[in-house]
């Protein structure tokens, strides 16, 4: 007896290059996607919540998150680990005034057992939203989702926990933010701290990994998606204001610079000292490097490229006692004042959102203040 089966849809790239899609605007230009599901994640109270919540008032509201601009829609917050009361007290500290489009529920359905039709009945009620933050994956697991994960294929538990989480952005054109948390266990790559397997990351469009380093206040936050270039951005928390502040934004070389322990000791000590000539065991030595010099000596050249637009030149000569490096600083050539633009992709503003009126003013100027200090220096 033949089989039945589903046969291929088959067609060819040409009429693919004819098509048209429908365009579908970032939420956050160079940030957040409008279309696709993405996990946040990050150890316990390092302020995940807290950036969703702030994500969430800069979409309904169309205020800039840090430098980037954004495309008002609604949001729907599913708080699903605080009740109404944290949530309220957490608002309260964030802003002073919230908009309609801000909109939020304190309990979901699991995924598999409702949660799809809930968020599809919450479109129809509200075809506006663009955004739905659910805080946290562990809170929609239904119980067959964890056994599945326990099975011999764990990687296949994990994706099929999402899936149709992804499916349903796909169906609906929206986006959906996923908390979730990372491992103890640190990994080399940031994105093999998700907690789980890489199944996540896997049915997943992108993810928002929270490292915070030592002691330092700074955390680094890594963004990874299809549609979007990988970069890390340097943030921290301004407890006063109960927000994230951006600190600083690295282009994706520098980017190269950060992620590798080896190449960001040898960019410190480069810039610190701007040059060196030496043999490879000597440059090791200076910047105590984690791997051998011969490592350390092909990881640079495979990058020298991208240290020359960092301003610095890199040579190697192999001779028969060692191997010889040799570092220079690169003169810039001099700016023409008639194109004299200030530097970096974006300006930095501070923000002081107060009886719904949101002012901005340049790096420098007034600094934003809390709701009770507007009140007492209006």
């Amino acid at each position: 007896m033949k089989k039945e089966f589903k046969p291929l849809k088959v067609d060819n790239v040409c009429n693919l290059a004819n098509k048209e899609f429908e365009t579908i605007d970032p939420l956050i230009d160079h940030f957040l996607p409008g279309k696709g599901l993405y996990l946040l994640c990050g150890s316990a109270k390092v302020g995940k919540s807290w950036m969703a919540l702030q994500i969430a008032l800069c979409i309904s509201s169309g205020m800039n998150l840090w430098n980037y601009d954004t495309k008002k829609k609604e949001v729907l917050y599913l708080c699903l680990e605080d009740g109404e009361k944290r949530l309220q007290d957490r608002l309260f500290s964030i802003a002073s005034d919230w908009p309609q489009e801000f909109m939020y529920t304190t309990n979901a359905d699991p995924i598999g057992n409702g949660l799809e039709e809930q968020l599809e009945d919450a479109l129809k009620e509200h075809p506006g939203i663009g955004l739905f933050i659910i805080d946290t994956l562990a809170a929609i697991r239904c119980e067959q989702n964890k056994t599945d994960v326990n099975t011999k294929n764990p990687y296949q538990g994990d994706y099929n926990t999402i899936a149709p989480l992804h499916k349903f952005c796909e169906e609906h054109n929206v986006a959906i933010l996923l908390v979730h948390h990372t491992r103890k266990m640190r990994s080399i790559d940031p994105f093999d701290d998700i907690l789980g397997t890489n199944g996540l990351f896997g049915a997943s469009d992108g993810a928002f990994i929270f490292r915070k380093e030592s002691a330092d206040t700074d955390v680094k936050l890594h963004l990874r998606s299809r549609d979007m270039e990988e970069r890390i951005l340097t943030i921290r928390f301004n407890s006063t204001l109960s927000h994230w502040e951006l600190v600083k934004e690295n282009t994706p070389v520098e980017d190269a610079f950060q992620t590798d322990e080896d190449l960001k000791k040898s960019l410190d000590y480069l810039k610190e000292h701007g040059s060196f000539d030496g043999t490879a065991t000597e440059f090791c030595n200076l910047i105590q490097a984690s791997k051998k010099p011969q490592s350390i000596s092909g990881k640079i050249w495979n990058r020298r490229n991208d240290l020359a637009k960092l301003g610095f030149s890199f040579t190697r000569d192999h001779k028969r006692d060692a191997t010889y490096f040799t570092f220079a600083r690169i003169e810039q050539p001099a700016k023409d004042p008639k194109n004299n633009k200030n530097g970096g992709c974006y300006p930095f503003y501070d923000y002081l959102l107060c009886n719904n009126i949101i002012e901005r003013y340049p790096c420098g100027g007034k600094k934003a203040v809390t709701s009770s200090q507007s009140s007492q220096t209006a």
